[in-house]
């Protein structure tokens, strides 16, 4: 989101989604401040796309917004336990001379 939008773009973009979806459950701005534990010009700079507001401040209000799942899949978990080090070349090891007979 950001690298397409930009930071403070992207900011914005989530506080309005956060915002339709609190209006589309019908529940007022300092409801869902309680419920987050904060004031409620806070929770109005987390709808107005603020940066300065703290991340867990918005992780809870997506959760309270029912969007903890979305929030726990954001980064995936990685696919393997590769390392570094398994994906560049092995060693290749010296043949040994030949016996000439």
């Amino acid at each position: 989101m950001i690298s397409i939008l930009g930071e403070s773009e992207a900011m914005k973009e989530l506080g309005r989604r956060l915002r339709l979806h609190r209006l589309k459950q019908n529940l007022p701005q300092q409801r869902i401040a309680e419920l987050v534990g904060v004031s409620l010009p806070t929770y109005r700079k987390i709808e107005a796309g603020v940066g300065t507001v703290e991340f867990r401040h918005v992780a809870r209000a997506l959760g309270v917004l029912g969007f903890s799942d979305a929030l726990h899949d954001l980064i995936p978990e990685p696919q393997s336990d590769l390392k570094l080090s398994d994906l560049l070349a092995p060693e290749r090891l010296k043949a040994s001379p030949r016996n000439s007979k």
